[in-house]
């Protein structure tokens, strides 16, 4: 079960969606995979440059150069190992945090204890259940093998 939650979607799964969409009369798997491609190796190159990314209705991908001088870790030189490094910080637009906030609410209310794909742990259920969000004799309902 932790493995499939591991799995997300991958460009090929995302493009037979699109293709698969109403609205879409026109556009093959394949060029859709093609622009999808397109689309992600430009968004890794202008990280690489240190750009920000903005995805429109999702958020924006902060690219960061990190060296440690704080919380307790060594000052960074090439002697003991310790070069500057990158991370990445996501930021998400309001209305898909207010959208995501709303169908978790949804979901509880009618007994689904997470997202679709994101259930609740073990440990977020017993909090939710003291807190009074969550029934006491709820329970995870186990994923079909």
């Amino acid at each position: 079960m932790d493995e499939l939650k591991k799995i997300g979607i991958t460009p090929c799964k995302m493009a037979g969606r699109i293709a698969k969409r109403a609205d879409n009369k026109i556009y093959k798997k394949e060029y859709v995979y093609d622009i999808l491609k397109m689309y992600i190796e430009e968004i890794q190159n202008a990280l690489l440059r240190g750009e920000r990314v903005q995805i429109s209705g999702v958020g924006t991908i902060i690219p960061e150069v990190k060296t440690r001088e704080c919380y307790s870790l060594p000052c960074c030189n090439k002697v003991e190992g310790n070069p500057p490094y990158t991370s990445m910080r996501m930021s998400r637009t309001n209305k898909l945090h207010d959208k995501m906030n709303e169908k978790l609410l949804e979901n509880i209310e009618n007994g689904i204890y997470g997202l679709e794909k994101l259930p609740f742990s073990k440990q977020q259920m017993t909090y939710l259940k003291n807190g009074g969000f969550i029934p006491e004799d709820a329970e995870l309902e186990d994923e079909e093998d």
